[in-house]
């Protein structure tokens, strides 16, 4: 198979020409993209190439986690080791092109880079535009013995708000220079973080009435932009799907999270089929079929995995009303639904195309043009291709 750089060789050795080098590059992305429609896709996403990737995993971990241990006291010794994970970072990811080490190296840039900024020295003053080099050199150096105390005026949604927002711009940072989709994961989750603590600090009465209401406008807003990459990339042969992929996994509990919290109305009471009613019962189930719908369409199974644990209780609920006494007993409850769980994420699993091509064939053009295509009946003559 060609590859980007055995075009450039034969440019370089006069074999082809560089139009001749660019019309193959074409063609290549048309055969590639022919391909995907004809196999499938299945949401594949770039994860490790090899157990090399785990290894170096292995690695980032031990020593990342080494790293904590000897410098979270200090904030000058924090900030060089996220200098020293940045530079880890440029030989792993933006050379080696490694994944999973890249998903740990980001997570720990990210927690030295913010026990490395002076954020609770700025809310622990009364006067923030008083701290000067004198100040801000002795917390760099000094050994933290514990969280400043805030100054009076300041409450503790604030101080979330201001390290998840500072999280959210390292983790950007590090997805600007390596573009690891995964950082972008940590970008979204700051930024809805510090939106549920905005709630909190200017809402705090009835911050917990808003809450399910805000949540779901963050998931509704997550999702959206996974779906814009996923758009930019119909048939995921580019990193954008892989972004598109880890914005998608954050979003699907979030949004099956809340929902869930606008129907139940009882409170801090857990969920359970104890607790559960037939109208509660019926409509959780009514949302998880839209979300399952929506799922299939857009070719992404967060959702529905998400919706899992749920849709489990409301399995559990219906044995038990239907089998009377011996549904009651908790382990005939829980092995059956184990059992009815599992055959139908399979049977979904087996259909999953077969609903899209029905799904699809329902929407506009419009729409489905800008959606994952269905896998096409020439998959066994793709695979012997």
């Amino acid at each position: 198979m060609l590859h980007e750089t055995d075009l450039e060789a034969a440019v370089a050795d006069g074999i082809v020409t560089s139009e001749q080098a660019a019309t193959l590059r074409v063609f290549a992305e048309k055969r590639a993209r022919e391909r995907a429609v004809a196999i499938g896709h299945e949401e594949r996403f770039q994860f490790m190439r090899s157990f090399n990737d785990f290894f170096f995993a292995i690695g980032v971990a031990l020593f990342g986690g080494g790293l904590i241990f000897f410098t979270f006291a200090v904030p000058l010794y924090s900030l060089i080791s996220a200098v020293i994970i940045w530079a880890l970072s440029e030989l792993l990811v933006a050379r080696m092109r490694l994944v999973l080490p890249g998903i740990l190296l980001v997570c720990f840039f990210v927690v030295f880079a913010l026990l490395a900024s002076p954020i609770d020295l700025w809310f622990g003053v009364s006067a923030p535009d008083s701290i000067g080099t004198d100040m801000l050199r002795e917390w760099f150096t000094s050994v933290r013995t514990g969280a400043l105390a805030p100054h009076p005026n300041v409450t503790v949604p604030m101080v979330m708000t201001a390290y998840a927002l500072a999280g959210a711009v390292f983790a950007l940072l590090f997805y600007v220079r390596f573009r690891l989709p995964f950082a972008l994961l940590l970008v979204a989750g700051g930024l809805v973080s510090a939106v549920i603590a905005t709630t909190h600090l200017y809402w705090p009465g009835s911050a917990k009435a808003f809450e399910p209401f805000v949540l779901l406008a963050c998931g509704i807003a997550v999702f959206a932009a996974a779906m814009a990459f996923d758009a930019s990339d119909r048939e995921r042969l580019t990193r954008r799907a892989d972004c598109a992929f880890w914005l998608h996994l954050l979003a699907a509990p979030i949004i099956v999270h809340s929902l869930i919290q606008l129907v139940w109305l009882r409170g801090p009471q857990p969920i359970n089929t104890a607790n559960l009613t037939t109208e509660l019962a019926i409509a959780i189930a009514l949302i998880i079929a839209v979300l399952a719908v929506i799922a299939i369409i857009t070719d992404r199974r967060a959702l529905l995995v998400s919706a899992l644990t749920y849709l489990g209780i409301v399995i559990g609920y219906a044995i038990t009303g239907t089998f009377g006494q011996q549904g009651t007993d908790k382990s005939v409850v829980f092995f059956a639904t184990l059992l009815a769980l599992g055959a139908l994420v399979v049977a979904l699993g087996v259909g999953w195309q077969p609903l899209r091509r029905v799904f699809l064939s329902m929407l506009p053009p419009a729409l489905t043009n800008r959606l994952p295509p269905v896998t096409h009946a020439l998959a066994a003559e793709a695979s012997k291709a």
